[in-house]
């Protein structure tokens, strides 16, 4: 209960600029207001059939309501899930995909590198998700009164058919044509050839995608260019509740409220995952519900009002499985992690370019001949709470004679989600380094048929996902790749000298390209990390999400068969549009429309 009412405080805050979150951060993950949670559905075109004052027997009311809803403003939900790289307007984001040689290469740019694209590679990408819904939710509503005069109970669960849709397109404005030069990607002396590299950034993430030294694919975060689905019963919402306040003009009444899981959990397979429900959360809180009649008509059947339900809740902590991106470098999930080996063969990180001694040491670590995407190892099984939740629903009504006019608003509102990690899911330390655009191997030998490679010991700890730090610095080609800016940088030699017609024979150069004497070697020499920076496990960024709010309007009209006795049937037609809130720059909800219809029957 604490954490939910500082959780409730946080909330009042919303239009506070005292939170951290800003715009450019990245989210791995979209998390959706529930199919259930939706106040205003509930509180129309049934409020003459519940909550009555005269009753001293049970009595109820049952619903079935049918309802389409459609995301809209998809670049605000690219821009949440992107931050800065994407270019957004209303109705998309487009992303810049560009190679590390490519020409007039953007800040936010992608490095097409990191997907075994070409290094002259260019293209934009064009995201508009959409989500849509299509519901039927059964309400059922009991007046206890037999019981204790203004006791109900009321529980409702939507069956829901989801769909989402990236809706991603691309634009490819060069191909490209390079190779990857011996040892970036690979330890083949020549090279990876251009045939052998994807040529769109959209089959480079859909989860097949290997090459090099990358022989294990991308495991989450996979961007499908197919609509993806899931039907299920969302959660189940009940509440008990008790109108101590009441007569045939108002009533106030408190409940208790609570909801079981019933739809399924995030997975991180892909990107924009369908999700039904709350994510597999068990809830429990309270609520409000009133009423007023502010002007009644000679004719008892012909009154206009206002309407209230407003509910609060926790959401407690559930096992997901979640991505995460490292700590401010938004979208890092899509860069390389180079795997490390405490082994270390044929390496020294020297103190001095071409030295005919063997001057300087071994590193600790060396390249074990592996590239994986860093989301593979910051994707773990992560508890996830939410501290408060709170769907309020604001009617006015106009009755005459069985027909109702209701015309309302609804704020929802969360505060952000909060992770820790389970026991059963770890990160291992000094074992990954990010690649960048370092090189991963060096050569030796004087014979272009028979050059050796030699894995380093490079790492990038300040590359992000649009660049590392050779390449980007302006350096010409043949002075980036040997490696300059990598961390700690030494100069690679090898320990024991191999094949060797060099008047130095500890150089190891940059490319498999023969030399003709050791001066030519000495000035191809490339460097190594004396020691690399690994990534740690306080690196990845599991801090809280942002919080979300939305704004609703609902209307709806409907007509009531006031004169059966018994069985009281009634039918409408209705809708809603939902804005999503600005929080500190982030748009965290969902803007969408809906249309529902809304029937069913009341008893005695």
């Amino acid at each position: 209960m604490k954490r939910m009412l500082k959780g409730f405080f946080s909330l009042a805050l919303l239009t506070s600029a005292a939170c951290s979150f800003a715009h450019s951060d990245s989210n791995p993950y979209f998390s959706i207001r529930s199919q259930s949670v939706n106040a205003a559905r509930e509180l129309v075109g049934w409020q003459t059939h519940i909550n009555l004052f005269d009753k001293d027997c049970l009595y109820g009311s049952f619903s079935i309501t049918p309802e389409y809803t459609r995301s809209f403003r998809a670049g605000r939900i690219a821009e949440y899930i992107f931050g800065d790289d994407v270019t957004a307007t209303s109705s998309k984001g487009t992303l810049a995909i560009s190679g590390s040689q490519a020409d007039a290469r953007g800040s936010h740019d992608w490095l097409a590198d990191y997907f075994g694209l070409p290094t002259d590679f260019k293209s934009e990408v064009t995201f508009k998700p959409r989500i849509e819904n299509f519901l039927v939710d059964f309400n059922l509503y009991l007046g206890l009164d037999e019981w204790m005069c203004g006791l109900y109970f009321r529980i409702h669960a939507p069956v829901v058919y989801t769909r989402w849709d990236l809706r991603a397109t691309e634009a490819v404005s060069d191909a490209g044509t390079d190779a990857y030069l011996a040892g970036y990607m690979s330890n083949d002396a020549a090279g990876i050839a251009n045939a052998t590299l994807r040529k769109d950034f959209l089959t480079a993430v859909d989860g097949t995608n290997t090459f090099g030294d990358m022989k294990e694919a991308l495991k989450y975060g996979k961007m499908s260019k197919d609509r993806d689905t899931k039907t299920r019963l969302s959660d189940i919402e009940a509440a008990l509740g008790w109108n101590f306040w009441q007569c045939e003009d108002y009533h106030f009444g408190l409940q208790i409220r609570g909801s079981a899981p019933t739809g399924n959990r995030a997975n991180a397979e892909y990107l924009f995952e369908p999700i039904v429900g709350n994510g597999n959360h068990w809830t429990l809180g309270g609520g409000v519900s009133a009423h007023a009649v502010l002007w009644r008509g000679c004719d008892e059947d012909h009154f206009f009002g206002v309407w209230l339900d407003a509910n609060i809740t926790h959401l407690f902590r559930t096992k997901q499985t979640r991505s995460f991106d490292l700590k401010n470098k938004p979208n890092s999930r899509y860069a390389l992690l180079a795997e490390m080996s405490s082994t270390v063969a044929n390496l020294i990180a020297g103190d001095g370019a071409a030295a005919n001694a063997q001057t300087g040491t071994a590193p600790s670590y060396q390249y074990a001949g592996k590239l994986l995407p860093v989301i593979n190892v910051t994707t773990f099984d992560v508890n996830v709470s939410i501290d408060v939740q709170v769907d309020a629903a604001l009617k006015f009504s106009y009755y005459n004679c069985g027909f109702e006019a209701d015309l309302g608003y609804n704020l929802w509102a969360r505060s952000g989600e909060k992770f820790k990690q389970r026991d059963s899911s770890t990160f291992t330390e000094k074992k990954y380094v990010l690649k960048g655009d370092s090189h991963l191997y060096g050569f030796v030998g004087a014979d272009a048929a028979a050059r050796t490679p030699v894995a380093l010991s490079a790492s990038q700890s300040l590359s992000d996902i649009h660049a590392g730090k050779n390449f980007s610095a302006g350096l010409a080609l043949a002075d980036a790749i040997r490696n300059p800016n990598i961390d700690n940088a030494k100069f690679a030699q090898t320990i024991t000298p191999l094949a060797n017609p060099y008047t130095n024979p500890t150089v190891i150069t940059a490319t498999s390209t023969a030399k003709a004497n050791a001066a030519a070697a000495a000035a191809d020499q490339t460097r190594t990390s004396k020691d690399p920076i690994f990534v740690k496990a306080d690196d990845i960024d599991m801090s809280k999400t942002p919080s979300a709010m939305s704004h609703k309007l609902f209307g709806h009209i409907s007509y009531n068969w006031d004169d059966c006795e018994d069985w009281i049937p009634f039918l409408g037609v209705g809708g809603e549009i939902e804005w999503a809130g600005k929080y500190d720059s982030n748009y965290a909800a969902v803007s969408q429309w809906g249309v529902w219809i809304k029937g069913g029957i009341s008893f005695n």
